[in-house]
């Protein structure tokens, strides 16, 4: 259910992971790639990647997918994915 975690797909999520950061730096101005820019870069991808996965297991949850499910996908426990992305969870 998606992409592999583990060996390719994880080396390939590195890779978008850094060429994202990288654009998002040079997106907002900055003209060198310092420890600082690409902290708070990838900060932002990881805080935009979190929304994303409430927006998503809300979508699943909608759709009548079971906790069991979601926690598959997201490699955690049903009782994990439960606990994170519940309502619960939810901190808007």
């Amino acid at each position: 259910m998606g992409p592999e975690r583990d060996g390719e797909g994880a080396r390939l999520a590195a890779r978008i992971v850094d060429e994202a950061m990288r654009e998002l730096v040079k997106k907002s101005g900055v003209d060198d790639l310092t420890v600082g820019a690409a902290l708070g870069a990838t900060a932002a991808l990881r805080d935009a990647a979190d929304a994303k996965l409430f927006e998503l297991v809300g979508f699943a949850r909608d759709a009548g997918a079971p906790w069991s499910a979601i926690g598959e996908a997201l490699g955690v426990t049903t009782q994990a994915a439960h606990q994170r992305y519940g309502r619960a969870g939810r901190t808007s």
